[in-house]
């Protein structure tokens, strides 16, 4: 039999928006979907199509890399017919036959989007032929194998399997954020839920040389979450900060990662509105080191005009590593230093007064403004 003829993209969401902004979704996915099957060097052609959107393709690997786009639900390699009950019925008893090994139970799930072909009818004549090919037994509950039937006005679509897509909205569909990337497992993680509810980002990275060198995984971040953009360059800014860190951490040893947060906010109000971004965004978990406790989240953002996202603040250790080792980041940030001008013994419950006395004592907002000057821009 030959391969299938086209791949089924479902989306979510956007079929919630309105007419007109449910349409301009669907062309931003769609030209996300196209760039991303060029660039694997796939041929195809692209229709929307009721709530749904058609590729023609027979590439066996279009439907993963469609399935890798934000917005997209899952996707599924179809066959498509004729509407007429004897050819599909044909179709999915050949596509049962050449299941290896023979499944000896199946169920024909129906469904109809149009036609004058009833589902109950795709179901009992459909299944009919399969038994009759295979041999195997009709099990509505727990089968060996899905045939899934859709029938629309002109054509019928028949198809066994649905690869899970990784959801969310397109990309370009909300506004850019910058990400404060630090080298580490957790930002770039942040960075890719934000691109997974349709922000493009902007990376912001602070070089805390001497006392941590993570600008090299860092950059691999970087590279890694370029995967999924669509075609869309990153832009990574570097901004030294390790002249001011010294100063921190002479006057205020117990504060020094608090004010050190401090410090990078207000130099990221000022990367943000260079960026066109929205708001800023962290890697943090609460609880998970000593400045993220909600004690000390407060006092760093005490004061400081700006949005800040924390996309991870709910999720463990565990689940931000499952998800960085398959979006593809753990790699690039597995051997990540520590910083060493962090204290043995920090604050964690910090008022927002007594950080913010602090701050205005050693003058961070002119070093900031000293520091941002510095900073370094590329595209990735």
């Amino acid at each position: 039999m030959t391969s299938f003829d086209s791949v089924l993209v479902r989306y979510g969401e956007i079929a919630l928006k309105d007419a007109w902004t449910r349409k301009s979704w669907e062309r931003i996915l769609a030209s996300n979907i196209v760039f991303d099957l060029k660039g694997a060097g796939i041929d195809h052609a692209l229709s929307l199509e009721r709530g749904r959107i058609s590729v023609s393709t027979s590439d066996p690997r279009a439907p993963q890399i469609i399935a890798d786009v934000f917005g997209v639900v899952s996707a599924s390699p179809v066959w498509t017919c004729e509407p007429d009950i004897e050819a599909v019925a044909k179709v999915a008893s050949q596509i049962a036959a050449e299941r290896t090994p023979s499944p000896k139970s199946f169920a024909i799930r129906s469904r109809r989007g149009g036609g004058e072909i009833s589902s109950t009818e795709i179901a009992v004549e459909v299944g009919s032929a399969v038994q009759e090919r295979t041999g195997a037994k009709v099990d509505l509950t727990d089968p060996e194998l899905e045939i899934f039937v859709e029938a629309r006005e002109k054509k019928i679509l028949v198809f066994t399997d649905v690869v899970k897509g990784v959801g969310g909205l397109p990309l370009g569909t909300q506004s850019r954020m910058l990400v404060l990337i630090s080298g580490g497992i957790d930002s770039p993680v942040a960075a890719w839920m934000m691109m997974r509810r349709g922000c493009p980002v902007s990376l912001l990275y602070f070089d805390a040389r001497p006392y941590v060198d993570a600008l090299p995984q860092a950059l691999k971040s970087a590279e890694a979450l370029r995967r999924w953009t669509s075609g869309r360059k990153i832009n990574f800014v570097r901004v030294p900060i390790g002249e001011g860190l010294a100063k921190i951490s002479e006057a205020q040893p117990r504060a020094t990662c608090l004010l050190c947060r401090r410090l990078m906010f207000r130099i990221a109000l000022q990367v943000m509105d260079e960026e066109e971004a929205f708001g800023v965004v962290t890697g943090y978990s609460l609880g998970q080191v000593a400045s993220q406790t909600p004690a000390n989240i407060m006092a760093e953002q005490s004061g400081i005009d700006l949005p800040v996202y924390h996309p991870l603040i709910a999720m463990d250790k565990s689940e931000i590593m499952d998800l960085a080792r398959k979006i593809g980041t753990y790699r690039a940030t597995a051997d990540a230093g520590t910083c060493s001008a962090a204290p043995k013994k920090p604050m964690t419950q910090a008022r927002a007064e007594e950080i913010r006395a602090m701050e205005a004592e050693l003058g961070l907002e002119e070093i900031a403004g000293e520091l941002f000057s510095k900073r370094e821009r590329m595209r990735i």
